[in-house]
């Protein structure tokens, strides 16, 4: 089972690694997505069936928040552009903070509906976990791309004083 489960980690990671590179390879957000879920499927320690009833769930709830976010985006822009004009009155602001206000009460209910729905999907110790991955998964993803700009000062540095 060990062994088809690495086997669909490893497609999935491959056909989103296997697309052509953005402007720089690591970075590009595809990528960023695939190793992610690598890691949630390594942390929850997710069996067979998890992984094809449980991820597919993971995804569709981020794209819902992707598409909600954009809206929040896109109002803050129209927001933006009526500021620029100049022409403000509180009765424009208030629609503004009532559709800002709403999109954050989508944002909240998709979560909500996500996180009551673990318990179909996951044990009670990978539910615990898997409250805390995102946190702990961008905490570690910060300190790693810090890493990786002083490592880049680093080689930059290096690469100068060669030249010279």
């Amino acid at each position: 089972m060990r062994t088809k489960l690495l086997f669909l980690t490893i497609v999935l990671i491959g056909t989103s690694l296997g697309q052509p590179p953005q402007m720089e390879d690591r970075r590009n957000p595809q990528n960023m997505d695939a190793i992610r879920i690598w890691k949630l499927t390594e942390v929850l320690e997710l069996t067979e069936d998890q992984v094809v009833t449980f991820l597919p769930l993971v995804q569709i709830h981020e794209r819902k928040l992707k598409e909600i976010q954009g809206e929040i985006r896109t109002l803050a822009k129209d927001a933006y552009a009526l500021r620029e004009k100049g022409e403000v009155n509180q009765k424009q602001v208030d629609k503004f903070l009532k559709q800002y206000a709403e999109k954050q009460q989508d944002v909240f209910k998709i979560k909500n509906d996500f996180i009551t729905g673990l318990p179909d999907h996951l044990t009670p110790e990978q539910q615990l976990i898997y409250i805390g991955f995102e946190a702990r998964f961008r905490s570690d993803l910060r300190e790693y791309m810090k890493n990786e700009r002083r490592g880049e000062k680093n080689l930059r540095r290096t690469q100068k004083k060669d030249k010279n």
